[in-house]
């Protein structure tokens, strides 16, 4: 079950900060400043496509877009804060799928925000996220906004 401690109630949007990313990013941002809660970007960097490249330039690759999700994810506290919401954000490197369940377990937020399958924008058709909110809350407790 999802203990939430007041002083330090979090929203967290996970996001991969696209053109696609806008409303996801404002829709929490609203939530957060309406509740009082803090708000936390996640940009989880999942480096899978890059198995089959030469090892010296994957952790190349990797570092860059380490360093560009960081980026966008400032951008967004930026955002955030000039609206009046208290926010921070966490890059981590994994599955997404591992790297979300994992970050939700450590942190307990009061609520994940995530994008909707958008044709053109989305990483997962809807079943697959369908599947994928049913275990963040079944494992988690983290109840999932989808917007």
């Amino acid at each position: 079950m999802n203990q939430v401690n007041q002083e330090t109630v979090t929203i967290v949007c996970a996001t991969r900060g696209g053109e696609g990313s806008k409303p996801t990013v404002q829709r929490a941002i609203s939530m957060a400043r309406e509740r009082g809660f803090r708000l936390t970007f996640l940009y989880i960097a999942d480096l899978q496509f890059m198995k089959r490249t030469i090892t010296g330039h994957a952790r190349l690759a990797a570092e860059e877009m380490r360093k560009m999700g960081e980026f966008i994810m400032l951008t967004f506290v930026e955002k955030a804060q000039e609206q009046g919401v208290e926010a921070d954000f966490a890059v981590r490197k994994a599955r997404f799928r591992d790297g979300l369940l994992c970050y939700l377990e450590e942190t307990q937020p009061a609520m994940l925000v995530l994008g909707s399958s958008k044709p053109g924008t989305a990483c997962l058709d809807a079943s697959s996220l369908d599947k994928l909110v049913q275990e963040i809350e079944e494992q988690t407790g983290v109840p999932v906004e989808l917007v």
